[in-house]
C-alpha cells in the first residue's frame, strides 16, 4: 500500500465516530414526502429540507462547497472548477416505515444494537451518503485533486426522481458517476421500471340482489413497496364487517422476499358469499393480481440472460363504490430485463386488461440502464472493491432501480456486501458499522482511482 492511499485509510478509521455520529443526526430525521404541505421554498415538503439543509450544513462545517438548488436537489462539491467533473448520487428522502409492531427500535432513533446501526435510511441512503461524504474528505486531505468530485442529494429518489431531472435540467452532467445506493461488487444492468394502475370497474348492483355487499378494499400505497396489510369492508345483512389479511413488506426489486398482503385479500374475498356483482368484481381482481410476483397474470412474464427474470409487485390496491357499482384499482410495479422493449410490456398489459374488461394507464416508467463489464468506470470500480476486500467478484444485475439510469457512464456501487440480507424498505433497516466503516474505505479508495490526471 502506497504512502498516499494509506494516508487516506488512515483518515477514513480517524473519522469513523464523527461519521456514525452525523449519519445518525441524519437518519433522525423522518425524511418523508408530503406534497400536501409543500410549499415555495419547500415543493416537496419541509421534512426533506430538513434533511437537505442538514447535510449541507455537516459538509459546510467539514469545509465543503455546497449548492441547494430549490429544495429538489443539494450538492458537496471539492476540486478546481475546471476539471473535470465525477459524480456520487445519493438520496435523503425514504420510505415510510410501515407498521410500528415489527420494528426492534423506533425506525427513527437511530438506535445501535448487535454491532448495527437500526433505522430508516441507514442502509438506504442516509449511511452511505454520509460514508460518501467522508470518503471526500478522506481524498482532500491527503492527495492533489485532479477531478472535481460532486456529491449529488436528491430528495425525491424513492418516487419519482423529479430532483434527478430537476438536477439534468440545471446543472452539468459527470463525466463518470456511481450511487451508493444499491449493491457491491457493482450493478452495471438496472431492469427497466414500469409502473401502471388498472382500473376494474364493476355492473351496477342488483336492488334485488342477494348477498354481502362489498364497501372498500385498501391495501399498500407505495409502488415499490410490496404491501404487508390489507382491509376490506363488507355489509352483510346490515352488518359491517371489517377484514383484514397481513404480510410482509419487501422492496418491489425483490417481491419474492415479501408476503403480499393484497393479493392474500383477493383470494380471501373469494371466499365470502358476495353478491354476484361484487364476487365477479373481486374474481376479475385476483385474476389480474395473480398470486406471485412472475408477471404472468398480466401476460408479461420473461427473462434474459443480462439481467434474468421480469418481477411484478402487486403493489396497491383500493376498492370504492362509485355510481351503485363497485370498482377496483390496482397499482403494479414492474422490473423488467434490459434487453425487452418496454412497448411490449404495455401492449400486452393493455390486452390482459381489456380480455378482462378493465382498463390500464402507464403511471411512470424508468428505461433500463446497461454499462459494459469491461468499462472503465466499472474495472475502476472493481479495482478499488478488489483492493479493500481481496475479492474480485463480476458485476451485477439487478431489479432495483438508482440515479444511475438518468445519467450517462454511471452505475451503481454498494452498501450491501455479496451474500448479505437486502433489508431497504424492510422493517428493522440497519446497516452493520463493520459494513458502514468498510463501504467508507471503498468509496475513498474509488474515488483515489477516479482521481487521475488527463
Amino acid at each position: 500500500m502506497g504512502r498516499v492511499n494509506k494516508m487516506i485509510h488512515e483518515t477514513v478509521e480517524r473519522n469513523f465516530d464523527e461519521q456514525l455520529r452525523r449519519t445518525r443526526e441524519m437518519v433522525r430525521i423522518k425524511s418523508l414526502l408530503c406534497e400536501e404541505k409543500a410549499t415555495e421554498d419547500n415543493p416537496l415538503g419541509a421534512d426533506l429540507s430538513a434533511a437537505l439543509d442538514t447535510f449541507l450544513s455537516i459538509a459546510q462545517e467539514m469545509g465543503f462547497k455546497t449548492k441547494n438548488m430549490g429544495g429538489y436537489v443539494g450538492y458537496v462539491e471539492m476540486g478546481s472548477a475546471d476539471a473535470p467533473l465525477i459524480g456520487i448520487l445519493a438520496h435523503l428522502d425514504v420510505v415510510p416505515e410501515g407498521a410500528a409492531e415489527y420494528w426492534k427500535y423506533p425506525p427513527y432513533a437511530a438506535a445501535i444494537a448487535d454491532d448495527c446501526l437500526y433505522g430508516r435510511g441507514a442502509v438506504d441512503d442516509k449511511g452511505p451518503a454520509v460514508a460518501a461524504l467522508f470518503a471526500m474528505a478522506a481524498l482532500r486531505g491527503s492527495m492533489p485533486l485532479h477531478r472535481r468530485f460532486r456529491l449529488i442529494l436528491g430528495l425525491d429518489e424513492e418516487n419519482d426522481s423529479r430532483c434527478i431531472k430537476y438536477y439534468k435540467e440545471h446543472e452539468e452532467i459527470p463525466r463518470y458517476s456511481f450511487s451508493p445506493d444499491a449493491s457491491f461488487p457493482a450493478v452495471n444492468a438496472e431492469k427497466g421500471i414500469l409502473r401502471v394502475v388498472v382500473t376494474i370497474k364493476g355492473e351496477r348492483r342488483d336492488a334485488a340482489g342477494v348477498g354481502a355487499e362489498l364497501l372498500s378494499l385498501q391495501g399498500g400505497d407505495k409502488f415499490n413497496v410490496v404491501p404487508d396489510g390489507a382491509k376490506a369492508e363488507i355489509l352483510d345483512d346490515g352488518e359491517l364487517i371489517t377484514m383484514w389479511t397481513s404480510g410482509r413488506a419487501a422492496h418491489a426489486m425483490e417481491p419474492y422476499k415479501g408476503d403480499n398482503a393484497v393479493q392474500k385479500m383477493l383470494l380471501k374475498l373469494l371466499t365470502v358469499p358476495l353478491r354476484k356483482e361484487d364476487h365477479k368484481l373481486i374474481e376479475t381482481a385476483a385474476a389480474i393480481a395473480g398470486d406471485d410476483c412472475s408477471g404472468s397474470s398480466l401476460s408479461v412474464k420473461c427473462s434474459d440472460d443480462i439481467s434474468g427474470e421480469l418481477t411484478c409487485n402487486c403493489a396497491a390496491a383500493e376498492g370504492r363504490v362509485k355510481d351503485g357499482a363497485a370498482e377496483i384499482l390496482l397499482k403494479f410495479d414492474i422490473r423488467y430485463p434490459v434487453t425487452v422493449l418496454a412497448d411490449k410490456i404495455i401492449s400486452n398489459i393493455e390486452a390482459t386488461a381489456a380480455r378482462f374488461g378493465a382498463s390500464m394507464k402507464t403511471a411512470t416508467h424508468k428505461p433500463p440502464l446497461y454499462v459494459p463489464a469491461e468499462s472503465y468506470l466499472v474495472q475502476t470500480l472493481l479495482d478499488a472493491y478488489e483492493e479493500v476486500t481481496g475479492e474480485r467478484p463480476e458485476p451485477i444485475s439487478m431489479g432495483g432501480g438508482t440515479y444511475c439510469r438518468f445519467l450517462p457512464n454511471s452505475v451503481s456501487f454498494g452498501p450491501v456486501f455479496p451474500g448479505e440480507e437486502e433489508v431497504a424498505h424492510r422493517p428493522n433497516e440497519r446497516i452493520s458499522l463493520d459494513n458502514l466503516r468498510k463501504c467508507t474505505h471503498i468509496y475513498a479508495e474509488a474515488l483515489m482511482k477516479l482521481n487521475k490526471a488527463d
